[in-house]
């Protein structure tokens, strides 16, 4: 049972990251723990995660018929997300950053659940299992590596330096393979007793289902333990998350618009189109900014565009100012996807969109 269909679940949320996992493995040494080359940065931060960060704006603010659904939550969401960020800024910029590091995480596995949980919906598949609940231990796939990173020494930040609190205990090598050892062998008891449920014909056949388990797991564990590199790390993070994510904005207003359950091809791809040039236009304006005012990392890639025309900020408080604005649009999206992926009365396109569709 797959969610969209066989190929756009193959070609949108598995091929990519596969593709990833072979690149790295390929990878000579000295590149995989490199600095991140500019192009890389380029094209997977502004051109996936950011822009991924964008495209949500299409699903609610930019149609009217969203945007009075959620008109509430869409309004106050980014006043009291600046109001609050601002404060932790003015204290801390440490704080500030930790704070979307957290949400970051949590907003990263609660994506990999929706999309677990939308293949079990299927397949009518929620808590079967009487040993091993599928919601914990997806979550354990994930939350383990993010624990290891936090107990070891690891080659790559989150945002920056010190995002993540760092404890004082390390755990020795020997601890390390037990605790991975077990791990695996959580995640082998759950896939032989989903078998066995299918088996026993308890619950459907949903590769869609053991495809994402296995495929969130690796990622996670390749991208943070196994690798310990920046370029593995945001490689696999981002692929996995942004552009399933910006494939299901397309495919979701695509599907809204079609009468009949068909859309004319044209139609489909410019709306597609144009959801990908404007959320990249976007990311690109939002990034410019930062490196112009803040960062001034970039600035081999932006002045050569658009020459720059300000000077860095160097007001500490105008610096927390922009700092909150640039990363509203960020947490902005990490509070919208709590409502707009809901299947409740507030969404009511959304159960036919996204559990009906081909098997």
């Amino acid at each position: 049972m797959w969610l969209f269909s066989r190929k756009k679940d193959f070609g949108i949320l598995y091929l990519p990251v596969w593709i990833i996992w072979i690149l790295l493995f390929l990878l000579p040494n000295a590149t995989l723990h490199s600095e991140l080359p500019l192009w890389v940065w380029v094209v997977f931060i502004l051109g996936i995660d950011v822009s991924h960060v964008w495209s949500t704006i299409f699903r609610t603010y930019f149609d009217k018929q969203e945007f009075k659904r959620h008109k509430t939550i869409l309004i106050l969401a980014p006043i009291f997300a600046f109001i609050i960020l601002l404060g932790i800024a003015l204290e801390s910029s440490l704080y500030f950053w930790r704070t979307l590091a957290y949400l970051a995480v949590f907003h990263f596995m609660k994506q990999q659940y929706g999309f677990f949980a939308l293949y079990s919906a299927k397949t009518k598949s929620f808590n079967k299992h009487r040993f091993l609940n599928d919601k914990w231990v997806l979550y354990t796939s994930m939350l383990f590596p993010v624990l290891f990173w936090h107990f070891t020494d690891r080659n790559f930040d989150w945002f920056l330096a010190g995002d993540f609190f760092s404890f004082n205990y390390q755990l020795s090598e020997q601890l390390q393979n037990v605790l991975i050892i077990a791990y695996w062998g959580i995640l082998l008891a759950w896939f032989i007793e989903e078998i066995h449920l299918i088996k026993t014909k308890a619950i459907k056949l949903s590769y869609g289902r053991m495809l994402w388990m296995g495929t969130t797991a690796f990622n996670w564990f390749l991208g943070i333990i196994w690798f310990n590199s920046d370029v593995a790390f945001t490689l696999t993070n981002v692929v996995a998350h942004g552009i399933p994510y910006i494939a299901l904005i397309i495919i979701y207003q695509n599907a809204k618009r079609s009468t009949k359950n068909t859309l004319l091809y044209k139609n489909a791809f410019i709306t597609g189109a144009s959801i990908l040039v404007f959320s990249f236009l976007f990311a690109f304006s939002e990034e410019y900014l930062w490196d112009m005012f803040l960062n001034r990392e970039k600035t081999a890639f932006f002045n050569s565009i658009f020459q720059y025309r300000f000077d860095s900020l160097t007001n500490e408080k105008l610096q927390s100012l922009l700092l909150v604005t640039l990363s509203l649009p960020q947490v902005t999206h990490y509070i919208l996807d709590g409502f707009i992926w809901k299947m409740n009365d507030s969404n009511p396109h959304l159960k036919n969109i996204l559990t009906k569709g081909n098997g």
